[in-house]
């Protein structure tokens, strides 16, 4: 993920790519400009290890034939290929450049047809949670397999790509709870999927679905296509992890004291969350605010360990993916009464200080917002620009510990005595026609700024409504 001021996710190729480096027998081609930030970053990462790393630029030069050249240059000089995917830079979607159609040779490791497979469905505005949602999707649509179900319970965990904070640590500890359950698991999608791994996929009972972002497709094409059920559940604090656990206990026709057994030991031994949450005095907690943004995943499933399980007041909750808005609002009135979706990292900024709340979870762009309020701040939803909890997941009854220990470190801290929250009434005042469309003129990354500063000079003039002058005035 490239990570650029101001901005929460980069464009859809950085998705496409993030996914294909994820897997193994993968490579990825970026048609983009030589100047593509996004790919050196990715490309170094894979220096000081001995494989290729699994990427390839193909430079936008006018130039012929170029992309066809260097998608079979780098099926020449990477022989463990066994899949070719096309990822394109928004300079490459504007050009017009069609997807050739390509005649790859047999992959010297499977003696199989190495297979191009070509994104069309890509767009400029597209983000790059969307994007790798569907490219995971195409390439489970290519290689998946009719398949007899295992004889023992399996089950397929989409999670993480690579990259995301623990990526590595959430598949792991998913799969030491479920081995506790006795049931395997089948492939884990996409870190470290192969092709043969995609054919298997139907072999498994059910797939529980980790990370909604990369991986929300896919299983719905295979409950679709396969008939297999599939769990959504965030497997966050633990309440959902339980939650997960029991669902998937009745899909593999375990017994439900067996699971029971499994999630009373680990509330006992492992997860500090509920322990905490006990311990803590009431007026530790009484009165404490939190408001929530990130991704939908973290967003959803940390609102509901927040206000289930610590009992913390979650005055809001937001997320920066527009084509999860639908889901994301469902899901978060079960713990807020007041969510969003906004992409301006300035909009997200402006609610915080009109809320002005005790603890500010988010992406490392509301840090300096939570500064200046005087809140405790998290840094535990993706992007971030630091990983905290690089080697330590959040999710499942140890990233409930992790949760509790991270929760307990801001929740001592002396309240700072902030001013007063503006009256809801404020928070919604109106716009005039006019002045929206002018709003809508302004860069994306300075819209929040200009909508505060109106708001702000609306109010000093006691104004009903903020007019088209009153945002010019509030700009200059």
């Amino acid at each position: 993920m490239r990570l650029a001021g101001g901005v929460y996710e980069g464009p859809a190729s950085h998705g496409i790519l993030q996914v294909a480096a994820s897997m193994r027998g993968i490579h990825a081609v970026l048609r983009a400009l030589p100047t593509e930030g996004y790919f050196p970053a990715l490309f170094g990462l894979w220096a000081k290890f001995e494989e290729p790393a699994p990427v390839s630029l193909s430079p936008i030069q006018g130039r012929p034939g170029g992309l066809r050249r260097d998608v079979e240059a780098a099926v020449r000089r990477n022989p463990e290929t066994e899949a070719v995917i096309l990822a394109r830079s928004d300079a490459a979607l504007l050009s017009g450049e069609e997807i050739p159609e390509l005649s790859l040779p047999d992959s010297p490791k499977t003696g199989r047809e190495m297979k191009l497979i070509g994104c069309g469905w890509e767009l400029p505005e597209m983000g790059e949670h969307e994007a790798a949602d569907l490219a995971l999707e195409e390439l489970v649509r290519t290689y998946v397999a009719p398949q007899e179900r295992s004889e023992t319970p399996t089950v397929n965990v989409f999670g993480p790509p690579v990259f995301k904070p623990g990526a590595e640590a959430e598949f792991e500890e998913v799969a030491r709870l479920l081995g506790m359950l006795g049931v395997g698991v089948n492939a884990r999608v996409p870190l470290g999927t192969t092709v043969e791994d995609l054919a298997r996929l139907p072999r498994a009972w059910a797939n529980v679905l980790l990370y909604r972002e990369v991986g929300d497709s896919a299983t719905r094409f295979l409950q679709e296509e396969f008939g297999m059920p599939r769990i959504t559940t965030p497997m966050i604090g633990s309440s959902g992890t339980g939650g997960v656990l029991r669902v998937v206990g009745e899909l593999c026709s375990l017994a439900e004291e067996k699971v029971q057994r499994v999630v009373f030991s680990e509330l006992a031994r492992t997860a500090k969350l509920p322990w905490y949450a006990r311990l803590q005095r009431p007026e530790a907690l009484a009165g404490r605010r939190a408001v929530i943004f990130g991704d939908f995943t973290h967003a959803v499933g940390l609102g509901h360990a927040l206000a289930r399980e610590i009992g913390l007041e979650v005055s809001w909750a937001g997320t920066y993916l527009k084509h999860l808005e639908q889901d994301f609002l469902f899901h978060a009135e079960a713990f807020t009464d007041r969510a969003f979706v906004a992409d301006d990292p300035e909009e997200v900024a402006s609610r915080i200080e009109r809320t002005r709340p005790d603890v500010v979870i988010g992406t490392y762009l509301e840090q300096r917002a939570a500064e200046n309020t005087g809140a405790s701040f998290l840094p535990l939803c993706p992007p971030a620009a630091a990983f905290p909890f690089v080697q330590r997941p959040l999710a499942g009854y140890s990233g409930a510990a992790v949760l509790a220990d991270a929760l307990d470190g801001v929740l001592r801290r002396p309240k700072v005595e902030a001013e007063p929250r503006l009256k809801e009434t404020e928070e919604a005042l109106p716009w005039s026609e006019e002045a929206l469309e002018d709003l809508e003129e302004i860069p994306a990354f300075l819209r929040g700024r200009a909508r505060r500063l109106a708001e702000e000079r609306a109010r000093e003039l006691g104004a009903a409504e903020i007019t088209r002058e009153i945002l010019e005035e509030a700009r200059f």
